[in-house]
């Protein structure tokens, strides 16, 4: 796209661990174990609370931040981790007290966890880590695989939905309910003799929060930036300074945006979120918003070392790779990680300098351009026809293929599974570049709204369980598992999974939604035509 390196994700993944890029440090996991701890706890008692109609503003931001850390991989200083651990054991003491005041004035029986810190005295944090690393190889030895990797998803579910409440909240739109749903998600993670339908029923209940929530964040958006539209993003850069925006903020891009006006700096997307960014009005009304950048998150190393100018992070995924960028990598998060430069009340003249200082696009580059967005209007006609001739039985089966798909990984697999697909069946394919018979190209490659649209018309015609529709997925994002987990939700039941690369998807992970949730693995089109249709 921007640079040439092997596709393989096995030498991706290979390279990442050599550089020791996602690899997490064992004291940085102890310290997120003992966090969680706290966290799960507190949950709790706050949902007890709850149900007294009790609610404290401060806590819930402070869960917020914590998990924030979490999801950044933040490697505290031992000052900060000892002010964090102690705003959570406080936090945790009040709502033990007041959970019990509650009880005693209702003449209702108290029902407390088991603590696993002592509270009060001296905060020994030696002695913390210690028993995190503890809990931790203890929770291996307690849970089942099965167990461990759907709490490894619940796990992964709060990530999400935090992440999601941190770019609603900029947005000023409600978020209790998905706080309600981290709470429950947290809570459960105290009850390890769960059984495994009951871990599942639980992370599909609040699959639906999670999913809510996409769709206000989507129309909080178009409210400040105008409609989305189809259009076309070129994924080539052009000679000059830049700057790379990466993350989930958009109000960070728009900043940004606004600061390199007239500054002879190009500015281009990174990351999947940020990409969508092209297609709001607002957006396209800046000039030296240039493309899109890179692979994605999960490419940053390689994105990273291409790119030659200045790197501002909102919201970020992945650490461990300032030691490559020393002086280009910013951030506008609250605490920014050792070798990362935080930007101060939105004043991006250091970002902009170090840009300028930059050896920027010097080469110019062949011209690659991606349709991003879908026309409306038109999606929904041929949905129409689709939904006419799945009813009378002229379509057998429905394929939905390649989302996410914008390289040529999968592309073999792609062109042959089309070129053998049965005349009666019917192909909606994100990766293949022509209309046929029996194939819509759809010109999108990033486009899983496209996909819920589709199957929302079909669900105010049809039940989806009664419908004969797979879909395949030939590229894995931070994303992935939740957009399965709605796909089931919707009453998909014949989803296909590419090989994710290990440091995006643990593939224990996905063998366990495999056994639990059904989904399959891409293997040959014969194969795998085969075994759709004997569904």
């Amino acid at each position: 796209m921007n640079y040439d390196y092997c596709q393989n994700t096995t030498c991706q993944y290979d390279d990442f661990i050599t550089k020791g890029v996602c690899a997490t440090d064992p004291t940085l996991s102890a310290l997120q174990e003992v966090i969680l701890i706290y966290l799960q706890e507190l949950a709790y008692y706050l949902l007890k609370l709850k149900k007294f109609g009790a609610q404290n503003e401060i806590i819930k931001e402070n869960i917020l931040e914590a998990i924030s850390g979490i999801i950044t991989n933040i490697e505290y200083n031992n000052e900060q981790f000892q002010k964090l651990i102690m705003i959570l054991a406080d936090d945790l003491n009040q709502a033990k007290i007041l959970y019990a005041n509650f009880c005693y004035k209702e003449n209702i029986e108290t029902a407390f966890l088991k603590p696993y810190f002592k509270s009060g005295g001296k905060l020994n944090i030696n002695e913390i880590i210690k028993k995190g690393e503890k809990h931790f190889i203890q929770r291996n030895i307690d849970y089942t695989s099965e167990q461990k990797n759907l709490f490894d998803i619940i796990i992964l579910f709060i990530k999400r939905l935090c992440m999601k409440i941190i770019q609603i909240k900029s947005y000023n739109k409600d978020y209790e309910k998905a706080y309600e749903t981290i709470l429950i998600l947290l809570s459960t993670l105290n009850f390890s003799d769960m059984s495994i339908n009951e871990i599942k029923s639980i992370i599909e209940t609040c699959d639906l929060e999670y999913y809510k929530l996409v769709r206000v964040l989507y129309e909080a958006q178009e409210e400040v930036y105008g409609k989305r539209e189809s259009v076309y993003i070129p994924f080539s850069p052009r000679n000059g300074k830049a700057v790379l925006v990466s993350g989930i903020d958009l109000k960070q891009l728009e900043a940004v945006l606004e600061a390199t006006k007239n500054k002879g700096v190009d500015v281009y997307t990174h990351g999947m979120t940020m990409l969508m960014a092209h297609t709001l009005l607002k957006f396209r009304e800046y000039t030296h918003l240039v493309g899109h950048f890179g692979k994605g998150s999960e490419n940053s190393l390689f994105d990273f070392a291409a790119f030659p100018g200045a790197i501002l992070m909102t919201s970020y995924l992945f650490q461990k790779i300032e030691y490559l960028y020393r002086g280009r990598l910013f951030t506008t998060d609250a605490l920014a990680p050792k070798g990362i430069v935080k930007i101060k009340n939105n004043d991006f003249e250091p970002l902009i300098q170090a840009a300028l200082q930059a050896k920027g696009f010097t080469k110019q580059q062949q011209k690659i351009i991606f349709r991003v967005g879908h026309k409306q209007k038109e999606m929904e006609e041929k949905v129409k026809d689709l939904i006419e001739k799945l009813e009378t039985k002229e379509i057998k089966h429905l394929y939905i293929l390649g989302i996410l798909n914008s390289d040529s990984e999968y592309k073999e697999y792609i062109d042959k599974f089309l070129k053998i697909l049965p005349k009666d069946c019917f192909a909606a394919s994100l990766a293949h570049e022509q209309n046929e018979e029996n194939i819509l190209h759809v010109d999108s490659f990033y486009d899983y709204l496209f996909i819920y649209r589709v199957l929302e018309k079909f669900k105010e015609i049809k039940p989806l369980e009664e419908l004969k529709i797979s879909i395949f997925i030939t590229k894995c994002d931070q994303y992935t598992l939740t957009n399965i987990i709605n796909f089931i939700n919707m009453g998909i039941k014949s989803i296909y999974l590419c090989k994710c690369i290990p440091t995006l998807i643990n593939p224990a992970m996905v063998e366990t939604m495999r056994k639990v949730f059904g989904i399959k693995e891409i293997s040959a089109p014969e194969a795998d035509i085969k075994a759709t249709l004997a569904e």
